[in-house]
């Protein structure tokens, strides 16, 4: 069996005075800093965009998804 090691991309946080979301890669980390309305604005476009983002997902990977959010 191949060794698959996942490497995480990116850490959301929240915080007392809203959102960070810190992603990581070759050059070091990135911070993004959202106040709460901010996050609340992005989670709107987030629910929005869902369904898109689901069928972008299926079709481009390998193995089946399906996430669930209760």
């Amino acid at each position: 069996m191949e060794d698959v090691r996942v490497r995480e991309k990116f850490t959301v946080k929240i915080t007392e005075s809203g959102l960070v979301i810190v992603a990581a890669d070759e050059c070091g980390e990135k911070h993004l800093h959202f106040t709460a309305g901010e996050a609340l604005m992005l989670l709107d476009i987030l629910k929005n965009e869902e369904e898109g983002f689901k069928q972008m997902a299926e079709k481009n990977s390998p193995m089946p998804v399906k996430i669930t959010f209760v």
